[in-house]
């Protein structure tokens, strides 16, 4: 039947059946138009080097507030408008932090020098003067440079494999100084109170561990860290995980509101933690990273600091009640602004009456160029209004007099004098080609004084201290909320604490923390096939999963066992622990249960069993080759093979045969198979060990398969003679099997471990 349509009308229905069918996905699902990733509306967006780097009120902003020393304005802001330098740091708590020093220096260094790219000579890479022990790197490059180069290319993807093993942290220069100020030890107790996404974290965890020893490789203090943000807790997670630490803790909460803690002493009491270290580095409005986020030179407002003024005040005081008498806070922002800085040490000072103070940091990182703090300041309305004082505050309508606070105003001079704020940090980006940054470190002498009110109180609980007045025992009488007495009310509350809505817990549902028994017949195993000895500490390992097959058990510290026990029901754990066993069942293997390299070394001090002792060449052959046959290794090693059965054990590097300065490669998980032996570690981690070892390492590393009865790799024609059947893999692979927990410990998995499982299982 003729259509009555008019061509004008059928024109159209053809036009609109078209853009129908355009704006169908692949799998025949509509899309809006415009939202497809990479569609016309994403590429009109403005590219990476299309900001433009200017911001009139910026630059009047910081040029009445004086930060700036005078004549270096145009140098301040010169650098401003460069990108950022790529920098990096050495981890301090493997062993071979100076062996890898070394390699970079000698190996990929020298291949740097005096090369060009696109014409222009590239400077090569710098020591960061002020960074302890020569483990900081500054290479005068932005990331997007590098990319141009071949050999920057290959320098550039050693960087990103050895940041997946935690040896290398690609970090920014400024973002280094608060954990140096913080001064960790091992014995020490940290949080930190805004962590993600976890590169200062990384560092305390490192501090944390500077003391492991072969013997003593799980220190007995402990890092919390906390975020608001659910998501970007799983970046802590991922931090964490690549340090392998049992002695972290991440945690979900608003740091302004953040619960208290418990835990059990040896003695059997039950104790509030409290912190001899803090790290507070808070939300700010990070005008001090221009150089790297350009977006800030078009949304940068001076209310944006106004706005989060309040906010940088509650997590400083909450910082300041849960520090241990006796302990060090760090207060810092990637901000140059006096209201997120100068304004908020000023007003908690002030609050604290003496308790709090400030330390002269000045002869801590001496190469380290930096300003003192400033004492005045001027308030910067959006309308362009400039305030000197808080009596400038009566002039304005009463809505605006309500939303700016009197703590936004410099104290006067008779206040300004016991402050000492000249002690505060602020580094300018210009000084040493950086960002800019602001520190202030706090020591607290004796407790609040709202909170020594409240303990004057005859309901308050007991208070004893040991020699660092770090605890606190508890009765089973609860502590009453300060607000209740006037005279007792603490400053948070008059910052907006009392009657503060409690947040709803977002985010995923995280597993239990399933503590062994001594009964469970998974620990028996373990203890059994490895010969464990008697002082292994059992209620430290865990799962996750009550019910079902356990797949993978967990390593913690002591301490952070008690802290899970006492506060799961309290405070929302997100993570704890390292993998140290996972299942990898075998009809032929005598365990289940396999160590994981990741906390190889927290496990290795207790096992008597399943040991095979390795030369260095060994080691070497077991990296390069896929399965090497006993044949190819000492005999000493092949001895040992033998005289085990086929399953999991450990490799463990043999000192007494070789001087071994290398404590980070003394142990490697290892398949025993019939007629040879395969490590259980990743692609990278290979590259990274034989990096170590001073070993050339191929542009892609080759895992060959040794044929079994011919001595030839898989990949050579022929091999094994005409009388034997050809095998490319050891008949005693068949059927081993490894799953793996759908937990956030094994979120991070790398693709090399997989295919490793893979080969395995479906040999």
């Amino acid at each position: 039947m003729a259509s009555k349509e008019g061509p004008e009308i059928q024109r159209k229905r053809e036009n609109d059946s078209s853009d129908r069918e355009t704006k169908k996905s692949k799998g025949g699902k509509r899309r809006r138009k415009g939202k497809r990733k990479g569609g016309e509306q994403a590429r009109a967006k403005p590219g990476y080097v299309h900001v433009v780097r200017e911001n009139p009120n910026y630059e009047e902003y910081y040029k009445k507030q004086g930060i700036v020393p005078e004549g270096e304005w145009d140098s301040f802001m010169a650098i401003l408008k460069e990108d950022l330098p790529a920098t990096f740091r050495i981890t301090g708590s493997k062993c071979s932090a100076a062996l890898l020093s070394k390699v970079f220096e000698e190996k990929y260094f020298k291949e740097l020098q005096d090369i060009e790219v696109e014409g222009e000579r590239i400077p090569s890479p710098k020591v960061i003067p002020w960074y302890p022990h020569r483990l900081a790197w500054h290479i005068p490059l932005s990331r997007r440079f590098i990319r141009k180069s071949p050999l920057m290319g290959k320098f550039h993807k050693f960087l990103v494999s050895e940041t997946e093993q935690g040896v290398i942290n690609r970090q920014e220069a400024v973002s280094m100084i608060p954990p140096l100020f913080l001064d960790v030890k091992p014995h020490h107790k940290v949080l930190d109170m805004c962590a993600a996404p976890g590169s200062k974290t990384a560092q305390i965890i490192e501090a944390l561990h500077s003391e492991d020893t072969p013997t003593n490789p799980c220190p007995s203090g402990v890092v919390v860290a906390n975020d608001a943000d659910n998501k970007r807790c799983y970046m802590l997670v991922h931090q964490a995980k690549r340090l392998s630490s049992p002695c972290v803790m991440v945690t979900n909460h608003d740091a302004s509101v953040l619960p208290d803690m418990f835990y059990t002493k040896e003695d059997g009491s039950r104790v509030k933690l409290m912190y001899d270290r803090i790290l507070c580095d808070v939300p700010c409005s990070g005008d001090g990273t221009l150089r790297k986020n350009l977006t800030i030179w078009r949304t940068w407002t001076p209310s944006q600091a106004i706005g989060l003024h309040k906010t940088q005040i509650r997590i400083l005081l909450r910082g300041l009640e849960v520090l241990a008498t006796g302990g060090r806070l760090v207060y810092s922002t990637c901000s140059l602004n006096p209201i997120e800085n100068e304004a908020v040490i000023s007003t908690a000072l002030q609050a604290c009456k003496g308790s709090v103070e400030l330390v002269d940091v000045s002869t801590c990182l001496t190469e380290l160029k930096r300003a003192p703090g400033v004492k005045t300041w001027k308030v910067m309305l959006k309308d362009g209004q400039w305030l000197q004082s808080a009596e400038d505050l009566t002039s304005l309508p009463q809505n605006v007099q309500r939303i700016l606070p009197k703590t936004l105003f410099p104290p006067t001079e008779e206040e300004t004098a016991d402050l000492h704020l000249e002690r505060c940090v602020r580094v300018l980006p210009h000084w040493q080609d950086t960002g800019g940054f602001f520190v202030a470190v706090l020591h607290k002498s004796k407790e609040l004084p709202w909170k020594e009110k409240q303990k004057e109180r005859p309901q308050d609980t007991k208070v004893e201290t040991d020699e660092s007045q770090s605890e606190q025992t508890v009765t089973d009488t609860k502590e009453q909320p300060s607000s209740l007495k006037g005279k007792n009310k603490s400053p948070l509350d008059t910052l907006g604490r009392q009657g503060y809505t409690k947040r709803r817990n977002l985010g995923y549902k995280e597993d239990p923390f399933v503590f062994m028994q001594e009964e469970d017949e998974v620990l028996k195993m373990i203890k059994s096939s490895y010969g464990f000895s008697d002082d292994f500490p059992n209620q430290q390992l865990l799962t996750r999963t009550l019910t079902g097959k356990k797949r993978n058990v967990y390593f913690v510290s002591n301490l952070i066992h008690s802290l899970t026990v006492q506060n799961e029901k309290a405070v929302k754990i997100i993570n704890i622990g390292t993998k140290s066993f996972a299942r990898c069942t075998c009809r032929k293997a005598s365990c289940d249960f396999r160590l994981a390299q990741e906390s190889i070394h927290h496990i290795l001090p207790y096992i008597h069993k399943l040991v095979v002792k390795a030369t260095r060449s060994d080691l070497v052959t077991l990296l390069k080759v896929g399965n090497p046959l006993f044949s190819s290794l000492s005999n000493e090693a092949a001895q040992s093979y033998k005289r085990l059965s086929v399953g999991p054990c450990v490799t463990v590097y043999n000192s007494s045969l070789e001087d071994s300065q290398n404590f980070e490669i003394t142990a490697l998980s290892t398949w025993r198979a019939s007629q040879s032996a395969r490590l259980f570690v990743t692609e990278r981690e290979r590259i990274h060990y034989l990096s170590i070892l001073g070993e050339d390492i191929p542009d892609h590393l080759c895992l060959t398969t040794q044929n079994v009865y011919a001595g030839k790799t898989s990949l050579d024609e022929g091999g094994a003679p005409e009388d034997e059947p050809q095998e490319e893999m050891d008949p005693s692979l068949e059927g081993v099997e490894e799953k793996n927990d759908l937990d956030i410990n094994e979120l991070e998995s790398t693709n090399e471990e997989e295919s490793m499982d893979a080969d395995i299982n479906n040999s």
